[in-house]
């Protein structure tokens, strides 16, 4: 199946890179022939944003990164172009399509240089008017149409939504820059999942998602034959940045030159103005007196209308929609304006979003077009200090018998996973002298050269998929996490010999009793399987694939866990 996962603003960038972390650590999108997968459905991301140097797309070009060379390592072929392939997870279109909505067609060489909405609106594409000034002063303030919108919207929906609408529109012409980017052509004829995520409460997420749905659901609505579904998960205010580091001018006063300079001069150290130009950051003085940033104070008001405007004129257009939010929003230590200084560490509430675009991609219904789904948190749950029981669990869909996927088991298993290929296999002796892995010891045997090398890039993929499987949990890497399951987890991911002796203890099998010795936990899971049961397991077929390899031993370890009575 095609996906296109498509993050508007910083906010579903941060998701894009936590669905990429849970897919590279074995997160399933379908079953096929009793093996839980997601090799062989594609995935493809857009990144619509005015922001093209965002801290959040660093991180998530780095996920993907260190994705690609997962994947490359599992693959028996040379990965040629940008595709990263295997059978161990989902094929992953590593060249990310930058859309920014100021780039945008022109009809003549002065046409959106300047970097405003008034600059956008005065251009001649689409627009008969010398002027828009005239036309749109009763509707905005003069700072409004001023104000440069190249890091963003400042939590300014009622600016970037203007913005938004003339880029859609760009879009169904394939010449136009976004156009060629988006290259929607592709997709015609052609099952596709389009999954849309960004803020509530912010300005390019807050107008972006509901200008994209309405773009992608018109299309679909003329074209039923095709078989596009189009989904989203809107972000309820989950973390609050703190407050800039001076106040905002009284509304109807203006900065005068000096104050701008005196300001840059007593504010030059601070993160926010490193690496800016002069210009940039009289700039960015100027936004901060004017307003023009994420006000805390503003951000519950900021969601609660937007969840209206979906109620009212938005929602007809998804076929599933999702709402993540926190109680009590986690607080941002460093303030940042949007640039490559704003670089958020991975949030839980990312990571739920992120699971619900999984539930999407498996072809899962969470309702139908007469009922909603009101999910609640479990009354232990501090979202705060999350746990990965507390992750939504999500479904394989249709095809694959709507069976409940939990992501603890689904990080219990990666991390048995990893320790049995690296510590249960003795890659340090010739195949020939193996014993109880029959099947794996015929890969091998006569040929030290190949199994020197699979060693070498199973060690590889596998230490990748455990840097995947902290980056999103460990508390010293990001926000929201209890720190409990990190513990656990390291121990399995752990070096030490007397750990791994440990755990290779409880996988031994009781004297003239096929159990084993012991178990091995994570929270509410549970596995019980001795290393006699691992030996046996071999995908079937003729071709062996170091990733189907991975894949069918991962698979029957979820098989076996089991939640704690």
């Amino acid at each position: 199946m095609k996906n296109v996962f498509i993050a508007i603003g910083g906010s579903g960038a941060k998701v894009a890179e936590a669905l990429v972390r849970l897919l590279a650590l074995g997160c399933p999108t379908r079953k096929q022939n009793g093996v839980y997968t997601s090799a062989g459905d594609t995935l493809q991301l857009w990144r619509i944003d005015p922001d093209r140097s965002a801290g959040a797309a660093v991180a998530l070009q780095n996920a993907i990164r260190q994705y690609q060379d997962m994947q490359k390592h599992l693959s028996d072929t040379s990965q040629a172009g940008s595709l990263a392939s295997s059978r161990w997870a989902m094929d992953l279109d590593t060249r990310i399509r930058d859309l920014d909505p100021l780039q945008l067609p022109r009809a003549a060489d002065t046409d959106n240089e300047n970097k405003s909405l008034g600059g956008v609106l005065d251009s001649q594409y689409r627009n008969n008017l010398k002027r828009s000034t005239p036309l749109l002063a009763p509707f905005y303030a003069k700072k409004d149409l001023e104000v440069q919108i190249d890091r963003g919207f400042y939590q300014k929906p009622f600016i970037g939504a203007a913005i938004m609408a003339i880029f859609a529109d760009s879009l169904e012409t394939e010449s136009s820059p976004g156009g060629k980017e988006a290259g929607l052509t592709a997709f015609h004829n052609n099952q596709t999942n389009f999954f849309v995520c960004g803020s509530l409460h912010g300005g390019t997420g807050a107008c972006g998602v509901p200008v994209m749905g309405k773009f992608l659901g018109a299309r679909k609505k003329a074209n039923p034959t095709w078989g596009w579904r189009v989904g989203a998960c809107l972000l309820a205010p989950y973390c609050v940045p703190p407050q800039p580091p001076f106040k905002a001018l009284k509304e109807g006063e203006e900065p005068d030159e000096q104050m701008v300079r005196d300001l840059v001069k007593a504010h030059v150290d601070h993160p926010a103005f490193a690496d800016l130009s002069p210009e940039k950051k009289e700039e960015l003085v100027k936004q901060i007196l004017h307003g023009f940033y994420a006000d805390p104070a503003d951000m519950e008001a900021r969601a609660r209308q937007g969840l209206a405007y979906y109620k009212d004129y938005s929602a007809d257009y998804f076929d599933e929609l999702y709402l993540v939010g926190k109680p009590e929003p986690d607080k941002l230590t460093v303030w940042s304006n949007g640039g490559n200084s704003q670089r958020n560490p991975l949030n839980s509430a990312e990571v739920v979003a992120a699971t619900a675009a999984l539930n999407f991609f498996t072809g899962a219904a969470t309702g139908d077009s007469q009922s909603y789904v009101v999910g609640a948190s479990t009354s232990d749950m501090d979202s705060q200090k999350m746990r990965l029981r507390h992750l939504p669990k999500y479904r394989l869909g249709a095809a694959g018998g709507g069976e409940e996927i939990d992501p603890e088991k689904v990080f219990l298993a990666t991390a048995v996973m990893r320790h049995l290929l690296l510590h249960q296999i003795r890659w340090d002796v010739p195949a020939k002298n193996w014993a109880g892995i029959e099947q794996l010891r015929h890969i091998y045997m006569g040929n030290e050269k190949k199994q020197e090398d699979d060693q070498e890039l199973y060690s590889r993929a596998l230490e990748l998929m455990a840097g995947a499987m902290l980056s999103v949990i460990a508390p010293n890497q990001t926000i929201g996490w209890d720190g409990t399951d990190t513990a656990r987890i390291s121990e399995y991911l752990s070096g030490d010999p007397t750990k791994i002796n440990e755990i290779s203890g409880r996988m031994a099998k009781r004297f003239m009793r096929g159990e084993p010795t012991g178990a091995l936990d994570l929270g509410n899971s549970l596995v019980k399987l001795t290393t006699v049961e691992f030996g046996k397991w071999f995908p079937t077929g003729t071709q062996f694939s170091r990733g189907e390899y991975l894949r069918y031993v991962w698979s029957q370890v979820f098989t076996r866990i089991q939640d704690i009575a």
